[in-house]
Parts: C-alpha cells; sequence; structure tokens
C-alpha cells in the first residue's frame, strides 16, 4: 500500500514539474489523492486486523465444538 502512495506522490509531481507551478485547485486536489489513499491503508489495515479477529474466533469455535462432541461421547449421548 506504501507503494501505491509513493507512486502517488511521484506521479502528481511529475505531473507538477511539467505543467508549470502549482496553483491552488492543483494542489488541492494533490491533498485530496493523498488524503484519500491514506483513509484506503486505514480500512484496508482495519480490514486485516478484523479478518484475524474472525479466523481466531472460528479456531476457538471448533476448539469448543470438538470439546462438546468429546464429552457428548464420553456421557454416552449421541452427538449429533
Amino acid at each position: 500500500m506504501r507503494i501505491l502512495r509513493r507512486i502517488v506522490v511521484v506521479g502528481l509531481t511529475a505531473l507538477a514539474g511539467c505543467g508549470g507551478p502549482l496553483t491552488t485547485g492543483d494542489t488541492t486536489l494533490a491533498e485530496a489523492v493523498i488524503d484519500m489513499s491514506d483513509a484506503l491503508l486505514a480500512v484496508r489495515e482495519e480490514t486485516a486486523l478484523l479478518q484475524a479477529q474472525v479466523d481466531s474466533l472460528r479456531e476457538q469455535m471448533a476448539r469448543q465444538d470438538t470439546v462438546v462432541r468429546r464429552l457428548a461421547a464420553m456421557a454416552g449421548l449421541d452427538p449429533r
């Protein structure tokens, strides 16, 4: 994701160098693009964190299911 941000910054810098001095609108647009890139990075990091938590909860649920099945088998109950 940082590579994407660097590409955007390099691209905007190249455009600025080719187009003469930046106007206020161009500067505002560049800042908006960088802010959007930062926001997208934050969303992706949050998504990765949430996915890790979901995976952990699935693992815990599978362990509990195994324990319940073993207890049911030891008690002579039908584990269905």
